[in-house]
């Protein structure tokens, strides 16, 4: 009697073929989501969207309450999401994706070694239609592996089969005004 399924490091999990059906249109259900050009198909754990206004509150001569002066305006965002890997022809892309989304918060040396001047990166961020190629900076990005989560045993390729990965960007690009649309695609 035959086994249909794949071998993962010793732990055995059979092939579903409605579920590997539902893998080939699985892009047509999903979120649109996307950092920098890199197209995740991951959870999302949580999202968050801060408007953050700065005032300056100064003492007025005559007044026992202060003056407030509006100085900045900042918004961020915040996600969490979960990016598993299922298929063993999955693991390589997904890895060259997650290095690729670090490299992001790397600086760039555009005459190379040759001069010392350098400069960040900016993003475009899909999310859904909430933020369609919104241009951010990433300002925190984390990777956490769950102590008790599965890994890849096979020498060489030893690595966890799921990454949580928690980013913080800044948005830019807008000038915002009381008059602004903050959900434009909506």
């Amino acid at each position: 009697m035959q086994k249909l399924g794949t071998n993962y490091g010793g732990w055995y999990i059979p092939n579903d073929i409605k579920l590997d059906d539902i893998d080939q249109s699985i892009d047509k259900s999903l979120v649109k989501f996307s950092i920098g050009g890199i197209k995740f198909k991951a959870y999302i754990g949580s999202l968050n969207d801060a408007f953050a206004p700065s005032w300056n509150g100064q003492q007025d001569q005559g007044r026992a309450d202060a003056r407030y002066l509006y100085e900045s305006f900042e918004r961020t965002i915040n996600t969490s999401f979960y990016v598993p890997i299922y298929k063993e022809e999955q693991r390589a892309n997904i890895w060259t994706k997650l290095q690729s989304l670090a490299r992001k918060t790397y600086p760039v040396y555009p005459g190379g070694e040759t001069t010392s001047g350098f400069h960040g990166q900016t993003v475009n961020v899909t999310i859904g239609d909430l933020y369609r190629n919104k241009e951010m900076i990433i300002t925190d990005l984390s990777y956490d592996w769950d102590a008790e989560g599965p890994w890849e045993i096979t020498e060489g390729n030893q690595a966890p089969f799921y990454t949580n990965v928690s980013l913080s960007f800044t948005v830019l690009g807008e000038r915002p005004e009381n008059t602004s649309v903050i959900y434009q695609n909506i």
